[in-house]
């Protein structure tokens, strides 16, 4: 639910209308918004625009401290998500860590976007098979979601993941297509149109999280592809970098938000600049918890390496193949 943002010291009926309509409809939003950005959000002058920022930021309880006790105690209930390859899942220290942002980035045809799918597939498992028990968001910036990937991923899951998701969803084990309806059911997808949108997605995201928190199906896995799609086609000119990079931050912050707050995992797959580094920029990196560099080798091989991780050895390496939807090892035969 949003915040009453009319409670703010200068925000009245016609100021909350236009921040709600580019997607600033929380304190949370509006406390990691700059000056100028909230001031052409809402027709304001930078100086009122100060004033609201300051305020939404001690209404939302941004700034303070906490021990490094209570950060491990925040860290207690962090699980960890496998993809279902034992090599990659060792590469990235167990698995895909919830409460952190796992960046994969790569050229055309390197595997993001099968990741993605293969994710939002494998978190609904139990955890005693590598899942999280949980529901997905699928932002899809890039419109290539496809449901038929989603179906064969579920067909060709273990029998033993199959039966543990049909117990789970009350479906016949060989009712194939029931199951696939069911895991198709509990993944919710959005196609913004740009990063406007994109952005209030994840405020919807939050909202979807805050309502299935206390269900035994709740959301464990936010999935963004791409995160830097409308970004790198809306802010081109060099003028324009540092206003793409403030509307970037608060993104960010908006989806760390939810995994912090829902033990949630946050993936967002990303593309390669001429350069061959991921768009974003310092930005980026600094977001990004775990940052894997996806590449397509030669014929079906593809390698992820491991370019940064907490407590992980940076530059490790392990090849995996795309075999009916499935990260696997071993190359289709």
């Amino acid at each position: 639910m949003s915040d009453e943002l009319e409670d703010l010291p200068g925000v009245g009926p016609a100021t909350t209308a236009k921040l709600n309509q580019v997607g600033f409809d929380s304190y949370q939003g509006i406390a990691v918004a700059s000056p100028n950005e909230l001031s052409k959000a809402a027709d304001i002058d930078t100086a009122l625009a100060s004033d609201i920022i300051k305020e939404a930021r001690q209404a939302a309880e941004i700034g303070g401290f906490d021990s490094g006790a209570s950060i491990l105690d925040k860290r207690d209930p962090v699980s960890k998500l496998k993809t279902g390859h034992e090599g990659f899942d060792e590469l990235i220290g167990g698995g895909i860590e919830t409460q952190s942002i796992t960046e994969f980035y790569g050229n055309e045809g390197a595997g993001r976007t099968a990741i993605a799918h293969l994710l939002a597939v494998r978190a609904q498992l139990p955890s005693e098979h590598g899942g999280l028990d949980g529901q997905a968001v699928y932002i899809d910036s890039r419109g290539l979601f496809d449901p038929e990937r989603i179906q064969e991923i579920t067909s060709n899951l273990t029998e033993s993941e199959k039966d543990a998701l049909a117990s789970k969803y009350d479906v016949e084990v060989d009712d194939v297509e029931g199951l696939s309806t069911r895991v198709l059911d509990n993944i919710h997808i959005s196609s913004p149109s740009d990063s406007t949108k994109q952005i209030l997605n994840a405020e919807q995201a939050y909202e979807k999280a805050e309502s299935l928190a206390n269900t035994d199906n709740p959301l464990r896995i936010i999935l963004v592809d791409s995160l830097t799609f409308h970004f790198r086609a809306e802010y081109q000119g060099r003028g324009e970098l540092a206003e793409r990079q403030q509307k970037l931050n608060k993104h960010l912050h908006d989806l760390r938000r939810i995994g912090d707050l829902h033990d949630a995992i946050i993936v967002l797959t990303n593309a390669k600049t001429n350069g061959s580094k991921p768009y974003g920029g310092n930005l980026l990196g600094h977001h990004s918890t775990v940052r894997i560099n996806l590449k397509q080798t030669s014929g079906e091989v593809r390698r992820a390496e491991l370019e940064a991780a907490p407590n992980l050895t940076a530059g490790d390496e392990v090849d995996f193949y795309i075999d009916n939807a499935q990260v696997v090892a071993n190359r289709p035969s």
